[in-house]
């Protein structure tokens, strides 16, 4: 077995007293053929209202939970996506990514060319560390059809290695993990992802400084927690919106009690002396303003 490669030091953002950082996913268009064969909606003005109250938060860094375009290939798409984000850029906010499937899709390499040309600080690593004021971020790739079994194998190491690495820092009160496809959702059009049940949830659950799970792909908004650790599903970012198991027939009991199909949204953390508050900002379809949609809080683990 090939050894891992040295480990590249964690992307530092300084976060100010009373800094935020959010968090949104699934910024993809709707394709032509999700329209025409599965009616799915075009969400161009609620897409672009979410982006818009985002940059408005002022948060000092978003993250970006995969799926940014529909078409990992298309030049087209991606030109969309910067003209989209070009707020946050012009506002200075640091955008942290994660890959999610769609941003694959391509043939050959040409998906990750145009999505590392984007984010030049990932130095094209598919997986990564941030250091963010008083949070550990662990950026995780789970599109493992994409992925060769020496790069699955290498992260898995990573993974182990820098959660061990943050729970013996002193400067780290709690740490995130990103992945795309969430371990535990009630989605009627993606189930529950089991290779990310067994590949990152074991260790997630062992850390001592894990607070939060945030994945995708889900086009919803969901909150679950599982031995006091806290798993949200923010895939709001203006795809279609996905329809979920009614609260009878749920898999996972969801602690957000809302509707099956939900708004628009992104997340605002905040990190505090105590803990971790957490907001869904909402976005109605046909809205113009955002609401505060869900709010918890998380106290830092002793």
């Amino acid at each position: 077995m090939a050894p891992a490669p040295t480990r590249a030091p964690p992307i530092f953002v300084p976060l100010l007293e009373g800094g935020r950082v959010a968090v949104v996913s699934d910024l993809q268009r709707t394709a032509l053929v999700e329209r025409l064969f599965l009616l799915a909606e075009q969400n161009d003005a609620e897409r672009t209202g979410i982006v818009t109250a985002l940059a408005a938060s002022r948060p000092e860094v978003a993250l970006l939970l995969g799926d940014h375009v529909f078409l990992g290939g298309s030049s087209r798409a991606w030109a969309f996506f910067d003209r989209l984000v070009e707020p946050l850029r012009a506002a200075n906010i640091e955008l942290l990514p994660i890959l999610g499937n769609h941003d694959y899709w391509s043939i050959g390499p040409l998906g990750l060319r145009h999505y590392f040309a984007r984010f030049p600080r990932l130095e094209r690593r598919r997986f990564y560390t941030a250091r963010i004021g008083p949070l550990g971020v662990v950026a995780l790739d789970s599109n493992r059809p994409f992925m060769t079994a020496r790069q699955w194998d290498q992260q898995s190491r990573f993974y182990e290695e820098t959660l061990v690495d943050f729970d013996a820092d002193p400067g780290l009160r709690g740490i995130l993990v990103l992945v795309h496809h969430p371990p535990f959702t009630n989605g009627t059009v993606t189930g529950p992802s089991a290779l990310t049940q067994r590949a990152f949830v074991p260790s997630f659950l062992r850390s001592r400084k894990t607070v939060l799970m945030l994945s995708g792909h889900v086009h919803a908004y969901e909150h679950f927690v599982r031995e006091g650790r806290h798993f949200v599903v923010c895939g709001g970012g203006g795809g279609p919106r996905h329809r979920l198991l009614p609260k009878a027939r749920q898999a996972f009991r969801d602690l957000f009690d809302g509707p099956s199909i939900r708004d628009f949204h992104f997340l605002t953390l905040a990190p505090g002396y105590t803990g971790l508050d957490v907001r869904a900002h909402g976005l109605p379809k046909g809205g113009t303003r955002t609401s505060s949609m869900d709010h918890f809080r998380i106290e830092w683990p002793s």
